[in-house]
């Protein structure tokens, strides 16, 4: 098969497979790419050597960092593994171990403080309050807020529905009576009518928001509240997680509420978590300066 075919094959591949558009579109680039870097060579009779002399070109000459270069190096995978039928040695192309930070949460008290500064007078300021306090409240990913719609808010059951979460799948997370009067609000003045009924909509333009919308606005009131630490918007979901374990909710009920497909996603917010917070410690409670009966 020529490159083109190649491509138009490992598409439909990802399509059958129920991957997302954003993973194919990343996925079909990133091995176009590889393509390029051996233009005029047979993809198809390359070695294990010549997939290694592109990520060390991403590495050492593009300084691609360690992630971007495993999304490549999944990408090559899936080509050759799925739509070229080629087994790999795959010990030969390992992924890089990426080491995972802690990530950046807000304080109970910034939180707060982030939520009051919302409230500045500008027209978009009930909106955007309305918008982080659904990513808080739902424990929702950025991607997932954008794509709310209306019907999506079920007030007779307090519970909001996430019909394009990570990996097209869906889900029901939690609708707090704060959250609901601040989207009853919302709606009353803003109005939203988008054909699709998407429920966060530019008030100028009636669009549906994408991402850079949301990100800009939550940096900006951020600095605002006075909080100098990188949190993101994805922080107010961590700030979920680990509010609702410190509260005493199971590990699995917390995974459905997220959305994980295995449990070791959910498990790393029980580091992040201060459920040692209420334990008396074994040696005070030898000498008995600890609560005897906690």
């Amino acid at each position: 098969m020529c490159n083109e075919e190649i491509l138009k094959h490992m598409k439909e591949d990802m399509t059958f497979r129920g991957l997302s558009e954003k993973t194919m579109k990343s996925y079909i680039w990133r091995v176009s790419r590889y393509m390029d870097f051996h233009k005029g060579k047979n993809i198809e009779e390359l070695t294990e050597d010549d997939i290694r002399a592109f990520l060390k070109y991403l590495v050492e000459d593009c300084k691609n960092k360690r992630r971007d270069v495993n999304t490549y190096n999944s990408a090559i995978r899936f080509m050759y593994g799925t739509t070229l039928n080629k087994v790999l040695n795959l010990k030969r192309i390992p992924l890089f171990k990426i080491q995972k930070n802690k990530p950046e949460m807000f304080t109970k008290e910034e939180l707060k403080r982030f939520f009051e500064a919302c409230d500045d007078g500008f027209y978009y300021s009930l909106l955007y309050k309305a918008m982080f306090m659904t990513a808080y409240g739902g424990g929702l990913r950025l991607s997932e807020l954008c794509n709310l719609k209306i019907k999506d808010i079920d007030s007779e059951n307090m519970r909001i529905l996430v019909q394009e979460g990570k990996g097209n799948k869906y889900r029901y997370t939690l609708l707090s009576q704060k959250n609901l009067e601040i989207l009853r609000e919302y709606f009353k003045i803003y109005r939203p009518n988008h054909p699709e009924g998407y429920l966060f909509v530019s008030p100028m333009t009636h669009a549906k928001y994408g991402l850079s919308g949301p990100e800009i606005a939550f940096r900006r009131i951020r600095k605002k509240a006075g909080i100098t630490r990188k949190v993101t918007v994805h922080g107010l979901r961590h700030n979920f997680a680990t509010d609702l374990i410190e509260n005493g909710l199971d590990i699995l009920h917390l995974q459905k509420l997220l959305g994980h497909s295995g449990i070791r996603s959910t498990m790393e917010y029980l580091h992040l978590a201060n459920v040692e917070k209420d334990i008396v410690n074994p040696l005070d409670r030898l000498y008995g300066s600890g609560d005897e009966n906690a």
